[in-house]
């Protein structure tokens, strides 16, 4: 498609920076990029069209999700959180992306800092920094640092010197370690071990990364009441479940459970929490039933709504799109180890966020530069 006018990238960079604030506002913000970009010139959309290969493992789910409602109703919201995937390919612009991540990032941080000490100057306890008290207002501290890597990626490709790229990583590992998202570091560091392994070298900002990490991690655990590393490792009780690992073994536990009784077609998107909260109140499963938890592994959420055909239908589309156009394996392993192991303990597609995030990081990394 030709060069992007001027209203076009406004509405892009809208839909970027209110990503983490206002699901809405940055739904309509991306609608309205993609008419700037379709409308002036239909044609040129249509010969896109014809470039979409590269997109069919992200459209594979959309298909999953509007096949699965022939048998099982799903709401307009279902419908619309899935749009980005689709809306993306046209609307997408690497430039105007890449200048508003960094600026949406520093406005999170600013944000949720700036917040937090309110908050302690105010008489709240110094664990209002940390973790999920220093995201009040937010999404999930998965999101948030989604959202965060991605824009240091920005700034590591952008036009900045060594030194601003090397304190805006510090600034971002820093704020990671203070969200103790643990998976998602696990993620990161796979995807960055793919990346090493690649390049068959040891970068020499390995170190000095891992020593923020940890200076922020060690920051979270000492303020932490409840979440340091102690209260994570338990015993698998359903009664008792609260950490982060054994409550996700009891919530896998009771959807693979309800998979059994229906995997072919699954629940659907409807029936599944419901679902999954009756099998919760027959496992005594007091905290799933509390805050009425899903799965919290998105592959097995998937296997639970769609069952096994909406899987195979998801699975044979995203083959065909790999088998026309084949993706750089660098970018592509970066983009399966980090998700594919985020999605182990996170139901990440579930929200709007989570959809716009993999949708964009897909154009970016995964998508030939020359298509976008």
């Amino acid at each position: 498609m030709e060069s992007p006018s001027l209203i076009h990238r406004i509405f892009l960079s809208l839909w970027v920076l209110l990503l983490p604030f206002w699901d809405l506002g940055a739904g309509v913000a991306l609608v309205l990029a993609f008419f700037a970009a379709v409308l002036p010139n239909l044609s040129a959309a249509r010969r896109r069209w014809s470039q979409s290969a590269p997109m069919w493992p992200l459209w594979g789910v959309v298909l999953m999700v509007v096949l699965g409602s022939l048998w099982h109703p799903t709401s307009l919201d279902g419908y619309l959180r899935h749009l980005p995937l689709i809306l993306v390919f046209w609307a997408y612009d690497r430039e105007s992306i890449a200048r508003s991540l960094p600026v949406g990032a520093i406005a999170i941080m600013a944000f949720l800092l700036g917040a937090g000490m309110l908050r302690v100057l105010e008489g709240a306890e110094w664990d209002t920094l940390v973790y999920r008290g220093l995201l009040k207002g937010l999404h999930q501290h998965v999101y948030i640092g989604t959202y965060l890597l991605l824009a240091a990626l920005a700034v590591q490709n952008g036009p900045w010197s060594g030194r601003i790229k090397g304190f805006f990583w510090a600034l971002t590992l820093l704020f990671l370690g203070l969200l103790g998202a643990k998976m998602l570091l696990i993620s990161a560091l796979l995807a960055a071990g793919w990346v090493a392994f690649r390049d068959r070298s040891f970068p020499r900002w390995a170190l000095p990364a891992v020593a923020i990490l940890t200076l922020g991690f060690g920051l979270a655990q000492g303020l932490a009441q409840g979440r340091a590393m102690g209260h994570v490792l338990k015993p698998v009780d359903p009664h008792w479940a609260t950490g982060s690992v054994d409550t996700r073994i009891v919530q896998v536990q009771a959807a693979w459970e309800l998979i059994q009784e229906k995997p072919w077609l699954g629940w659907g998107p409807e029936s599944t929490q419901p679902a999954l909260n009756a099998r919760y109140t027959q496992m005594d499963y007091r905290f799933g039933v509390k805050r009425a938890l899903n799965v919290h592994n998105q592959w097995v959420e998937w296997a639970l709504t769609y069952g096994l055909v909406g899987l195979g239908i998801w699975l044979v589309t995203a083959a065909a799109g790999f088998r026309v156009a084949r993706p750089n394996p660098l970018t592509l392993g970066v983009f399966v180890l980090y998700f594919g192991s985020l999605w182990l303990t996170e139901s990440f597609m579930e929200r709007s966020l989570g959809v716009s995030l993999v949708a964009m990081a897909w154009m970016w990394g995964v998508v030939p530069k020359k298509e976008n």
